[in-house]
C-alpha cells in the first residue's frame, strides 16, 4: 500500500462525500474515478500476495485469471444495472484494448531492458509456442463470437423478419455466444493449471520464483474482500454519472 500512487486513496472518503452531499455530477465521477485507480493496484497486490502465500500453482493461478479483471467485472455489473449499456460496451472495449495492446506492448518493451546474462541489448526473449498458439486461438474464439450476433443482425436471411423478432433472435444469439464464451473460459483454465501446466512454466519448466510473500493468506484475504468491497462501492456510484461528464 506504500506507493505514491496510494494518495489518490484520499479521493475515495472525498467521493463518499460527494455522491451523498450532492457536490455535483462531474465532481463525483472523478473523485470515484481516481479512487478506483489505487483501489485497483491495492487489490493485484492482495491478489499476488495471497497467490504467493498459498504456495500452490494452480489455486494462484486461478486466483489472478479470476482477481485480475475484478474491476472491470464490478464496474461491469454495476453499469448493466443501472442500463448503461453503450457504458458497458465501452468498458469490456477498452479492457480488451489495454490488454493486447498496451500490456502486451508494455511487457515486451519491459523484457527487453531486464538485464539477463550481464546484457540487455542484443538479448532475445523466447516464448513458448504452444502456450502462445493457445492464447492466439482463444482470442480468434473470443472475437469470433463477439462478430457472430452482428453478423447474424445484418444477414439477408433476417430482412422478413419485423424488427422485434430479429431483436429476440439476436439476442437468443448472443445469450448462447456469452454461454460459449464462459465455458470456453472453463476449459482453458483447467487446461493452463491442470492438464497442461507444464506449457506455461518458464524455460526448461522452471517455476518463477518471485519475491517471498509479505502478508499471510488470512490477511491477504481480508484485504482483498474490504478493497473489493471499497471497489464495489465506488463503482455503485459511478454509472448513474456517466452521462453527465461523458455528455
Amino acid at each position: 500500500v506504500m506507493d505514491p500512487i496510494s494518495i489518490l486513496l484520499l479521493a475515495w472518503p472525498l467521493g463518499f462525500a460527494s455522491f451523498y452531499y450532492e457536490w455535483g455530477d462531474a465532481c463525483t465521477f472523478w473523485l470515484n474515478f481516481l479512487a478506483m485507480v489505487p483501489l485497483a493496484k491495492i487489490m493485484g497486490d492482495a491478489t499476488e500476495e495471497l497467490a504467493a502465500g498459498l504456495n500452490n500453482d494452480a489455486v494462484g493461478g486461478l486466483l489472478n485469471a479470476t482477481f485480475g479483471n475484478a474491476v472491470e467485472m464490478i464496474l461491469t455489473v454495476q453499469t448493466l444495472r443501472a442500463g448503461q449499456l453503450d457504458v458497458v460496451k465501452g468498458t469490456l472495449l477498452g479492457s480488451i484494448l489495454s490488454n493486447l495492446l498496451l500490456v502486451l506492448g508494455m511487457s515486451f518493451f519491459a523484457g527487453g531492458l531486464t538485464r539477463r546474462q550481464g546484457k540487455v541489448i542484443g538479448k532475445e526473449q523466447t516464448f513458448s509456442k504452444e502456450a502462445a498458439l493457445t492464447n492466439m486461438t482463444m482470442l480468434f474464439l473470443a472475437a469470433a463470437t463477439f462478430a457472430l450476433p452482428t453478423v447474424l443482425f445484418c444477414d439477408r436471411s433476417m430482412d422478413h423478419y419485423s424488427p422485434e423478432e430479429k431483436h429476440d433472435v439476436v439476442l437468443s444469439a448472443s445469450r448462447w455466444c456469452s454461454i460459449y464464451i464462459m465455458s470456453a473460459y472453463v476449459a482453458f483454465l483447467i487446461f493452463q493449471l491442470g492438464t497442461h501446466a507444464e506449457m506455461f512454466k518458464g524455460e526448461d519448466g522452471e517455476e518463477d520464483d518471485g519475491d517471498a510473500a509479505s502478508l499471510s493468506p488470512a490477511c491477504a484475504t481480508l484485504l482483498l474482500f474490504f478493497v473489493t468491497c471499497f471497489t464495489a462501492a465506488s463503482s455503485e456510484w459511478l454509472p448513474s454519472l456517466f452521462a453527465g461528464p461523458l455528455r
